[in-house]
């Protein structure tokens, strides 16, 4: 019970950040009471702090899903797919003789949050698979990361053999961009406001927390170590692939700053920037002009 309550108080601080729920929070007495927790163990039982960090950093919110997600279920066929820590939970919509898009969702949401692309992709001769990561939706609760997301993303390429697109949102973006670069086979990759560092998303957490920054290097050394890889791994100047690539990115999202998806411009030799005004960070997902946008780069036929 007090960590689920705990998630539910602390689920904005992970990745990304709602800004609007942060200052709510800060405001009230309930995480008061968990940065007065943090800041006593930080003083009398460091250890302790760390390992509660570690546990809450590793730990997504969950959400109910929406009556549009359930309808759209109905649709799809169920797609089991088999991965070491435990069976993903996946879905295909479509002919599994057409070319193939994978949906992957980001931190705390669920592969059916991706819906509004179903049907146009389906409408221009597309198969589509969504699936939910490690501790989110359908796929089990507990402790999931950056390295659970691409093992599941390898794992679902690897069911499906090549896939024509990988469309990934928020952590799932950054997720896609290791997975295609590490050498998976697609032709086209869109990003929808994709983050650039965990790093950078520790910090914020830490400072939402109350962790000092000791504590937080700590507790990102006990991560790495676990996983046998550093953080700085996942960036986009070190996970760039050469497929065609389109980010999608809102001037103003206040949770993954438009500075981050222009990292992965940088970095791919192929690629481009679409910049939105008033989506923020996910009511791009549900935007026509967004949907259409991401729609027609897929669509490009292969050379």
């Amino acid at each position: 019970m007090e960590l689920r309550l705990t998630q539910r108080l602390i689920a904005p601080f992970f990745w990304p950040i709602n800004s609007t729920t942060v200052r709510s929070l800060k405001q009230s007495a309930s995480l008061a009471a968990i940065r007065t927790r943090f800041r006593v163990l930080g003083a009398i039982a460091p250890n302790r702090a760390v390992t509660a960090a570690v546990r809450l950093f590793m730990t997504p919110p969950r959400q109910a899903l929406s009556d549009a997600e359930l309808a759209i279920l109905e649709e799809a066929s169920l797609l089991p797919v088999p991965l070491v820590t435990g069976r993903l939970v996946g879905w295909r919509w479509g002919k599994p003789s057409a070319p193939c898009v994978v949906l992957v969702h980001g931190w705390g949401g669920r592969g059916v949050q991706l819906h509004p692309f179903v049907e146009p992709l389906l409408a221009r001769g597309f198969s589509v698979v969504a699936f939910d990561a490690p501790g989110h939706g359908m796929s089990g609760d507990g402790e999931s990361s950056m390295v659970h997301f691409i093992a599941a993303l390898k794992a679902v390429l690897a069911k499906l053999g090549p896939v024509h697109a990988v469309l990934g949102h928020s952590m799932g973006g950054a997720a896609t961009a290791c997975v295609l670069a590490a050498g998976a086979e697609a032709s086209r990759v869109v990003l929808v406001a994709p983050p650039a560092s965990v790093t950078e998303a520790s910090r914020r957490f830490a400072a939402a927390v109350g962790l000092p920054e000791a504590l937080r290097v700590e507790m990102q050394r006990k991560i790495q170590h676990r996983f046998g890889i550093g953080w700085d791994e996942f960036e986009p100047e070190r996970s760039a692939g050469r497929q065609a690539l389109l980010v999608i990115h809102d001037e103003g999202d206040r949770e993954v700053p438009l500075r981050q998806g222009q990292r992965y411009i940088a970095a791919w030799p192929e690629a481009r920037l679409l910049r939105t005004t008033g989506l923020g960070h996910r009511r791009l997902l549900a935007d026509p002009g967004v949907i259409a946008a991401a729609v027609d780069f897929i669509a490009v036929p292969q050379p």
